[in-house]
Protein backbone atom coordinates (compact mmCIF):
# COMPACT_ATOMS: atom_id res chain seq x y z
CA UNK A 1 0.00 0.00 0.00
CA UNK A 2 1.52 3.19 -1.08
CA UNK A 3 1.81 5.85 1.87
CA UNK A 4 -0.15 8.42 0.32
CA UNK A 5 -3.25 5.99 0.05
CA UNK A 6 -2.10 5.00 3.93
CA UNK A 7 -2.15 8.41 5.10
CA UNK A 8 -5.50 9.15 3.49
CA UNK A 9 -7.28 5.74 4.97
CA UNK A 10 -6.05 7.15 8.57
CA UNK A 11 -7.07 10.81 8.27
CA UNK A 12 -10.42 9.07 7.12
CA UNK A 13 -10.45 6.56 9.89
CA UNK A 14 -9.51 9.80 11.91
CA UNK A 15 -12.20 12.02 10.80
CA UNK A 16 -15.00 9.26 10.82
CA UNK A 17 -14.05 8.46 14.57
CA UNK A 18 -13.88 12.10 15.81
CA UNK A 19 -17.78 12.86 14.40
CA UNK A 20 -21.34 11.81 16.23
CA UNK A 21 -23.19 12.92 13.26
CA UNK A 22 -23.07 10.74 9.53
CA UNK A 23 -20.48 12.76 7.19
CA UNK A 24 -21.65 12.95 3.53
CA UNK A 25 -19.20 11.94 1.08
CA UNK A 26 -18.91 15.29 -0.20
CA UNK A 27 -17.91 16.70 3.50
CA UNK A 28 -15.49 13.67 3.63
CA UNK A 29 -13.95 15.03 0.49
CA UNK A 30 -13.61 18.57 1.62
CA UNK A 31 -11.86 17.11 5.24
CA UNK A 32 -9.81 14.59 4.47
CA UNK A 33 -6.78 15.30 2.17
CA UNK A 34 -6.15 13.21 -0.74
CA UNK A 35 -9.10 12.91 -2.72
CA UNK A 36 -9.32 13.81 -6.32
CA UNK A 37 -10.58 16.85 -7.98
CA UNK A 38 -12.66 14.68 -10.70
CA UNK A 39 -16.03 13.92 -9.38
CA UNK A 40 -15.66 10.80 -10.64
CA UNK A 41 -12.52 9.88 -9.67
CA UNK A 42 -13.21 11.08 -6.31
CA UNK A 43 -16.56 8.36 -6.40
CA UNK A 44 -14.31 5.44 -7.35
CA UNK A 45 -11.38 6.18 -4.41
CA UNK A 46 -13.61 6.60 -2.12
CA UNK A 47 -15.88 3.63 -2.81
CA UNK A 48 -12.55 1.74 -2.99
CA UNK A 49 -11.50 3.10 0.46
CA UNK A 50 -14.39 2.38 2.50
CA UNK A 51 -14.38 -1.39 0.69
CA UNK A 52 -10.68 -1.40 2.35
CA UNK A 53 -11.79 -0.22 5.98
CA UNK A 54 -15.18 -3.13 6.09
CA UNK A 55 -11.64 -5.48 4.92
CA UNK A 56 -9.47 -4.30 7.50
CA UNK A 57 -12.40 -5.01 10.36
CA UNK A 58 -13.30 -0.86 11.03
CA UNK A 59 -16.91 -0.51 11.53
CA UNK A 60 -18.01 1.76 9.10
CA UNK A 61 -21.88 2.80 10.01
CA UNK A 62 -23.89 3.75 7.32
CA UNK A 63 -26.57 6.35 8.10
CA UNK A 64 -28.83 9.60 7.60
CA UNK A 65 -29.37 12.66 10.01
CA UNK A 66 -32.48 14.53 9.70
CA UNK A 67 -31.65 17.52 7.80
CA UNK A 68 -33.30 21.05 8.36
CA UNK A 69 -35.87 20.82 5.27
CA UNK A 70 -36.73 17.65 6.16
CA UNK A 71 -34.20 15.98 3.54
CA UNK A 72 -32.23 12.95 4.13
CA UNK A 73 -28.57 11.95 2.50
CA UNK A 74 -26.96 9.22 3.19
CA UNK A 75 -23.33 9.46 5.26
CA UNK A 76 -20.44 7.71 7.35
CA UNK A 77 -19.54 7.78 10.72
CA UNK A 78 -17.59 5.11 12.49
CA UNK A 79 -18.79 4.69 16.15
CA UNK A 80 -16.00 4.90 18.77
CA UNK A 81 -17.39 2.17 20.90
CA UNK A 82 -17.25 -0.51 17.56
CA UNK A 83 -13.95 0.60 17.27
CA UNK A 84 -11.90 1.53 19.92
CA UNK A 85 -9.81 -1.00 22.31
CA UNK A 86 -10.56 -2.37 26.08
CA UNK A 87 -7.55 -0.80 28.17
CA UNK A 88 -5.41 -3.76 28.50
CA UNK A 89 -4.48 -5.21 32.53
CA UNK A 90 -1.14 -6.74 32.62
CA UNK A 91 0.04 -9.59 34.74
CA UNK A 92 3.70 -9.00 35.63
CA UNK A 93 5.03 -11.71 33.44
CA UNK A 94 3.48 -10.12 30.92
CA UNK A 95 4.63 -7.50 30.96
CA UNK A 96 8.41 -8.16 31.95
CA UNK A 97 8.09 -10.30 28.43
CA UNK A 98 6.18 -7.23 26.63
CA UNK A 99 9.49 -5.52 28.00
CA UNK A 100 12.34 -7.94 26.59
CA UNK A 101 10.35 -7.39 23.17
CA UNK A 102 10.90 -4.05 22.93
CA UNK A 103 14.72 -4.55 24.17
CA UNK A 104 15.09 -6.42 20.99
CA UNK A 105 13.09 -4.28 18.87
CA UNK A 106 15.48 -1.30 19.96
CA UNK A 107 18.17 -3.19 17.57
CA UNK A 108 15.62 -2.47 14.93
CA UNK A 109 14.15 -0.01 13.19
CA UNK A 110 10.74 -0.48 14.61
CA UNK A 111 12.91 0.93 17.74
CA UNK A 112 10.93 4.38 18.23
CA UNK A 113 7.27 2.20 17.93
CA UNK A 114 8.18 0.09 20.04
CA UNK A 115 9.03 2.32 23.13
CA UNK A 116 6.06 4.63 22.08
CA UNK A 117 3.77 1.38 22.33
CA UNK A 118 5.31 0.56 25.76
CA UNK A 119 4.42 3.95 27.16
CA UNK A 120 1.33 4.04 25.79
CA UNK A 121 0.94 0.30 27.46
CA UNK A 122 2.09 2.03 31.09
CA UNK A 123 5.58 -0.55 30.63
CA UNK A 124 8.10 1.61 29.33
Amino acid sequence: MSRRKTERLLNLVVCLLATRRYLTAEQIRRAVPGYPESDEAFKRMFERDKEELRELGVPLEVGSDQLGGGGEEIGYRIPPQDYELPDVHLTPDEAAVLGLAARVWQRASMAEAASGALLKLGVG
